[in-house]
């Protein structure tokens, strides 16, 4: 089960607002504000909803996410909030900061901090702390990593890879994007980029991506044995300043 909330975690990643097609986000677009609430599916049965609220300040975000999920007559919720920023050494995305707390299945609290370069983190759980470092790929925490995915989208690249910082492990993630595909969305029939998982041949997780809907994940599923789960974006708000709007209706 706790590999089960991790992957959910990771591939509901609605990603952050960075719309300039540049490596580095334009600050004027990170005054928007965002809203994206998820249906989660176990094979065709509800099992709860996840929602991430994003507020930008200059080039730091603060990502709040929540989720219910009933599941084996147990109901679990999640609290994350995330401090991610735009580093210009690194040339990406990174993660400052996360607290989360689970109550029911896999209860406890995590607070973890990270190095200004990604290259360590120390994550303190339930009474014990623990350390991890990564030579090539900075560690980041699942909204970093989603933040990185969408620009890597919107710039047009085809093949990544992420370690994600987990609360007791790393995991090194490939990616790569398969195809264009136009799906049936609660914001009707859409064209999306579909981005499938790659190096791992006992379990499937694709998620499609709408360039006409933020570039946002509007669908995932991930498939592994007896473990069929599907998430689906059901409502998006978005607030930007009138210059903001004005800005992006001229590129």
């Amino acid at each position: 089960m706790k590999r089960i909330f991790a992957v959910m975690l990771l591939w509901l990643c609605s990603l952050l607002s960075s719309w300039a097609v540049q490596s580095a986000p334009q600050p004027i677009f990170h005054q928007c504000n965002k809203v994206f609430t998820y249906d989660l599916y176990w094979s065709d049965l509800k099992i709860g909803h996840f929602t991430r609220t994003l507020k930008w300040q200059n080039n730091r975000v603060d990502i709040h996410s929540y989720s219910k999920v009933d599941l084996m007559v147990t109901k679990t919720k999640l609290k994350q909030d995330s401090k991610v920023y735009w580093s210009e050494q690194q040339n990406s995305f990174l993660t400052h900061s996360f607290k989360r707390k689970i109550t029911g299945l896999m209860a406890g609290s995590t607070l973890a901090t990270f190095s200004y370069d990604g290259r360590q983190s120390v994550l303190r759980s339930n009474g014990s702390t623990d350390r991890f470092s990564s030579h090539d790929l900075p560690l980041l925490d699942g909204d970093a990593v989603g933040s990185q995915l969408r620009l890597n989208l919107i710039e047009g690249k085809k093949k990544f890879e992420f370690k994600l910082q987990d609360t007791d492990e790393v995991n090194h993630y490939h990616f790569e994007v398969k195809r264009d595909e136009t799906i049936q969305t609660h914001f009707g029939r859409v064209k999306a980029i579909r981005v499938e998982q790659t190096r791992k041949n006992d379990r499937k997780l694709v998620m499609w991506f709408a360039p006409d809907v933020d570039y946002q994940l509007v669908k995932a599923t991930y498939k592994r044995k007896l473990i069929n789960l599907k998430a689906i974006l059901i409502r998006k708000k978005i607030q930007c300043p009138p210059d903001a709007l004005q800005t992006a209706k001229k590129r």
